[in-house]
């Protein structure tokens, strides 16, 4: 029996994955039928109150007709109107509430607060009831109590806002729908309630930890710094050398204001060349190499699998990327699934030019890719490294091709089995086993401290990457 069918028999829980995933996209996301389902599920119901005086009233009654006491249908005709009136008034006092979330701040990592504030609206023609409400969350906070809303009055714009805050703990990366608010009625007398669900769902982006790698590693050999650009052209003034005229298509974001001015026509940023050396992230996106992996359906925005492997193969994804990038080098990352990820930008963006990056990794997840080879591997030499779990076979095939002449290979591998590891390391990989409780920072300072950066090998192949 081959790899691939072991994993495909201890499996089955993916497999089912994989159907309910069909039937999600085929239908909404999860969260948005949720959501759907909170507003039809919105209903009356007797509080405890309210059911013990529809008792009241119904042993009244009893006994008003079998002992003949007249006066005892007076307190059972007022035992089942109150509730009566409780259902009338809070059926026809509905609020009517338009919600606003906004983030602090708009994108959080995971394991860091963010205060949400909720611009409540009353769209009603009256004042809107008093209500107790709380916010639909995809994970459990340590204070769910929920909290009072004071009647909102229907007059002026600024009369018809509240203003509520709270704050929110996400321990895990992803992209969440948070919302709707959730929302409890009762009549004066406490005798009904109502529990809806008001408003639209908003959309918190949730980035992996980065960790800080500590210093060590590999580092550029241009000795003019790490941010110098060859040009394309050899004349005229740095402006000249870097512009050309704006063409149908062109990003607004690359426009040269200074050389617009002076031209008198808009000109834009040209494709450009690096002096500074090539590295190369591979990240395993494929069901397949995280044995681990178990649904999780409707926590984030699309239904995906959990897998703590794929955790932290996207958290030193995010920790390596960044850490190599601001050593100098060029960043490109490669997947083993379909691209999901946002390559790190230009450095003329500044703070920017990870801010994609870093939110695409919120949301990537765990692909099943056809079955077949992987696409054959491309690109320029220059340090390579892979963030893998337990790799499938065909994956492990393409890493060794991946891997080429002198190319100094590192593979971050979360609990790989014996024969991945053995046959990467005869391909030339170094293999680093890491388990998916070690932080980043440990493993990369480990590395340091055993000598492999300062190793001939790998400084003769960081000085000719590029």
């Amino acid at each position: 029996m081959t790899d691939l069918e072991d994993r495909a028999a201890a499996t089955v829980s993916t497999e089912e994955w994989l159907a309910r995933r069909r039937a999600a996209e085929s239908s909404g996301p999860e969260t948005e039928r949720t959501a759907r389902n909170l507003r039809r599920k919105a209903q009356l119901r007797p509080t405890v109150r309210g059911a013990v005086t529809l008792l009241i009233g119904v042993v009244a009654l009893l006994l008003a007709y079998w002992g003949g006491r007249r006066e005892l249908l007076v307190l059972a005709g007022a035992a089942f109107l109150l509730p009566a009136i409780g259902l009338v008034v809070v059926r026809l006092r509905r609020p009517r509430l338009d919600v606003l979330r906004t983030f602090a701040p708009p994108v959080v990592a995971a394991g860091d607060p963010v205060d949400v504030r909720m611009r409540i609206r009353n769209t009603g023609s009256a004042p809107s009831p008093s209500v107790v409400w709380n916010d639909a969350i995809p994970w459990q906070e340590d204070d769910p109590a929920p909290r009072q809303l004071a009647p909102i009055p229907a007059g002026t714009t600024e009369q018809r806002v509240r203003i509520a805050d709270y704050r929110l703990h996400p321990a895990r990366r992803g992209v969440y729908a948070i919302g709707p608010l959730v929302v409890e009625q009762r009549d004066a007398f406490g005798m009904v309630a109502r529990v809806a669900a008001v408003g639209e769902q908003d959309r918190l982006v949730v980035i992996p930890t980065v960790d800080r790698l500590p210093d060590g590693g590999p580092a550029p050999a241009d000795g003019e710094g790490t941010a110098r650009l060859i040009q394309r052209r050899v004349a005229g003034n740095d402006d000249d050398l870097t512009t050309r005229e704006y063409r149908a298509g062109d990003a607004l974001r690359r426009v040269h204001w200074r050389a617009s001015a002076r031209h008198g026509e808009l000109m834009v940023r040209q494709e450009e060349h690096r002096s500074r050396p090539d590295a190369h992230i591979v990240v395993d996106t494929r069901i397949g190499g995280y044995p681990d992996g178990h649904p999780d359906a409707g926590r984030a925005w699309t239904e995906t699998l959990e897998s703590d492997a794929f955790e932290w193969v996207v958290r030193m994804t995010a920790s390596l990327g960044i850490h190599l990038e601001e050593a100098g080098f060029r960043v490109e990352i490669e997947e083993t699934a379909r691209a999901q990820l946002e390559q790190i930008g230009e450095r003329w963006e500044g703070g920017r030019r990870i801010d994609g990056f870093l939110t695409s990794l919120a949301g990537v997840r765990l692909l099943a890719p056809p079955p077949g080879e992987l696409s054959a591997p491309g690109g320029p030499s220059g340090p390579l490294f892979a963030v893998i779990a337990d790799a499938e076979d065909v994956t492990a095939d393409w890493l060794v091709r991946r891997r080429r002449g002198a190319d100094v290979a590192i593979a971050f591998a979360v609990g790989p089995r014996p024969e991945l590891a053995e046959r990467l390391t005869e391909a030339g990989w170094t293999c680093v086993p890491v388990a998916a409780h070690d932080r980043p920072a440990d493993i990369w300072r480990d590395l340091a401290v055993q000598g492999l950066f300062a190793s001939a090998a790998f400084r003769g192949a960081v000085d000719g990457a590029h």
